[in-house]
């Protein structure tokens, strides 16, 4: 190819790339067509995305909330699941709160959700949520076709022979734009398809207090808590004195006899 067909070769480029850049700049205008794409599909659309997740909260005893988390989190990542976040919260009145967030495939959700639901947690609330991810993947499939052929193409002129020094440093600079946006476009598309491909299951844990009937008796447990603590703390203290004091007692023993022979010496009347 001649060099005078190089410069509109990369003009042409030019705008293919400031297309895609304005596509992918301008989500707020697209957004709904996409909803309303998402909407009116047929539910027996072949190839729809789906990201679905749970939401649970369950109810046991504080005592039993880290050993069923850990329990949950094991049967998770025994079939293979992703371990998004883990918590235990010990706080001041004895209760122990937790919760796990954990993606995992759909054919192994029914029987990890038994395991968070199992005695001796019993389930308050569950959620189900559903949002349609088909339409923002098709978009992102779409611009990484484009900016893959732009690619190709700028490949192509990057190789061809007879191509000046000028022509060539524009070519590797616009070559390097198009294939960062299509890592940044492959890294979205991943992540579309991680969470349609899995179920997302949040586990939130409310520990109860310890009761004595319909009775609340962890202020009590704090109150021995503290007597305890005070206990040890002033020992501790007392023994900390001794310490300190145990090397200054024979200078202090002296000190008292030679005063107590001075005193004896002074007020014995002359014979």
């Amino acid at each position: 190819m001649p060099n005078r067909w190089i410069v509109p070769i990369i003009a042409m480029a030019l705008l293919l790339l400031t297309a895609c850049r304005r596509d992918s700049a301008t989500p707020m205008l697209a957004a709904p067509m996409a909803r309303t794409f998402a909407m009116a599909a047929a539910p027996g659309t072949p190839d729809r995305r789906i990201a679905v997740s749970h939401d649970f909260v369950v109810e046991l005893p504080s005592a039993a909330v880290e050993a069923t988390e850990q329990k949950a989190l094991s049967e998770c990542l025994a079939v293979g699941c992703t371990i998004l976040s883990s918590r235990i919260e010990r706080l001041q009145n004895g209760v122990i709160q937790g919760s796990i967030s954990v993606r995992i495939a759909p054919d192994h959700y029914q029987a990890f959700a038994s395991t968070v639901t199992a005695p001796p947690a019993m389930l308050l609330s569950h959620t189900e949520t559903a949002d349609d991810k088909t339409v923002p993947l098709l978009d992102i499939e779409k611009r990484l076709g484009a900016q893959t052929a732009l690619r190709d193409r700028l490949l192509q002129l990057l190789h061809q022979a007879g191509t000046s020094v000028a022509d060539l440093v524009a070519v590797e600079k616009q070559l390097a734009e198009v294939q960062g946006l299509i890592e940044s476009e492959t890294a979205q598309r991943d992540y579309l398809r991680t969470i349609t491909d899995t179920v997302k299951v949040d586990v939130a844990y409310n520990g109860l207090v310890q009761q004595a009937g319909p009775f609340d008796i962890s202020p009590i447990r704090l109150a021995l808590d503290d007597f305890l603590r005070t206990l040890i703390e002033s020992v501790g203290g007392m023994i900390l004195a001794i310490a300190t004091a145990l090397p200054w007692l024979p200078l202090a023993a002296s000190a008292a006899w030679i005063l107590g022979w001075a005193v004896r010496r002074w007020i014995k009347p002359p014979s």
